[in-house]
């Protein structure tokens, strides 16, 4: 029974959803491990192009199962207007189906993530309301998606949210309508009506899979630099985007896994606070943003770039185990006179060769090495050997630093604009 699960290795946005459009095509079931709508990840193929920020990137096999996984938080409204968009574009939604152990992002999630990032502790939150809600579920005061189907039930629970916030907030406009009891238990109706058909226990569907013999495939958001314990804390999300706790949020046993892909980009992005050493500031970054479309698939903002990180993609490999790395975007390098890897930091005269804690990273500086370009298009191409011998060095020491064999190269976001390896 194979299991792949397919991770980002650097600060997100690093192509996963078109890599998991391209392997789901003879896969049986796709599951989201974490996050929420805070992801945006953007498919191009025969039907167009979509960013999906709930759904998995898997949905456009209309014979596998897609599962909105446990490990997730999840906004029913971004959800139902996910599925509106994709139905009227001729995507068959039919298979997809939400662990009833999922917990919902409430109202007051997004109302306390804006208030967060209004004041001087912003963090560069996308403001969708994922870490309120991940904070509540800690503090067992979620919603899941098994409790909506008993509005009594549900009923407790708001009763409990609200007791506890009455006792901690000082009550103004804004927190008064998120916790209108009334007002919330509709909105939790309507969802209920809307929703309560695609809600499903996952464990059972797992069992069926495993004695079948499908094959999964399991979805990360968001990258290991910005996972809660081991990526660029408190400038991160409010998941674990490491191997695993994605397994944890699928309900797959660590033993059942066969492939881990992590997905890099041929340079590097970063889009939210905190620190990336490899940031350009120039006007070599400003290309690197225009040549690569780099704006934040969620929240539209430009993305920092800079040239690749092999520092910080080496500390994604060892946390992670991955059995391979796909590379994205090579094509975006292909007018460049120059490429650049950054294969070390130096900090107050020390080099560093592994990614240190939150604070000294905000302090240093990175080394790099120098490659010459190839300055000639690699959209068409589809073999290793027909690849530039400059494109070819350059991929090679990525591999050589990273410690990490590739198998796929991305030259453009089509799907068949893939380099196969190994």
């Amino acid at each position: 029974m194979p299991v792949t699960g397919i991770f980002g290795g650097q600060w997100g946005d690093e192509g996963k959803g078109r890599i998991v459009d391209l392997l789901s095509q003879d896969a049986d079931l796709i599951i989201r491990a974490q996050g929420g709508d805070n992801a945006g990840h953007t498919v191009e193929n025969e039907h167009g192009k979509f960013v999906t920020h709930l759904i998995p990137s898997g949905i456009f096999n209309p014979d596998a199962i897609c599962f909105l996984g446990t490990g997730m938080v999840v906004n029913p409204d971004t959800l139902l207007s996910e599925l509106s968009d994709l139905e009227n574009r001729g995507i068959d939604t039919a298979k997809l189906f939400i662990s009833d152990r999922a917990h919902l992002v409430l109202p007051h999630h997004v109302y306390f993530d804006n208030l967060r990032e209004d004041g001087s502790g912003s963090l560069g939150s996308t403001r969708r309301g994922i870490s309120p809600a991940y904070a509540d579920k800690a503090l067992k005061l979620g919603i899941r998606f098994d409790d909506i189907l008993d509005l009594e039930v549900c009923s407790r629970r708001v009763d409990n949210i609200i007791d506890y916030y009455s006792n901690i907030c000082n009550y103004r406009t804004g927190y008064q309508k998120c916790f209108d009891k009334d007002l919330l238990m509709e909105k939790i109706t309507h969802w209920k009506n809307l929703l309560s058909h695609r809600v499903r226990d996952l464990t059972s569907i797992l069992d069926v899979a495993f004695m079948m013999d499908k094959k999964i495939i399991v979805e990360g958001q968001l990258g290991v630099m910005r996972d809660l314990d081991w990526g660029i804390y408190p400038y991160c999300t409010s998941s674990n985007s490491s191997v695993g706790s994605m397994m944890t949020g699928a309900g797959i046993p660590p033993q059942k896994i066969t492939d881990v892909i992590g997905i890099v980009k041929a340079y590097s992005t970063s889009v939210g606070g905190g620190p990336f050493p490899v940031n350009l500031t120039d006007e070599t970054g400003d290309r690197l943003r225009a040549i690569g479309h780099e704006y934040g698939a969620t929240t539209g903002r430009p993305r920092q770039c800079g040239w690749f990180d092999a520092v910080a993609t080496y500390h994604a490999v060892k946390l992670n185990g991955f059995t391979s790395v796909a590379v994205t975007k090579l094509d975006v390098l292909d007018d460049f006179d120059e490429v650049l890897i950054c294969v070390g930091y130096e900090c107050e005269g020390r080099s560093l060769q592994y990614v240190p804690s939150t604070r000294i990273l905000e302090k240093v500086k990175p080394l790099y090495v120098y490659f010459p370009g190839w300055k000639t298009s690699t959209k068409d191409i589809r073999s290793w050997d027909d690849l530039p011998s400059n494109a070819q060095r350059y991929l090679n020491k990525i591999e050589a630093l990273i410690g990490c064999k590739m198998s796929m190269v991305s030259v453009g976001p089509e799907r068949s604009q893939i380099i196969y390896l190994n």
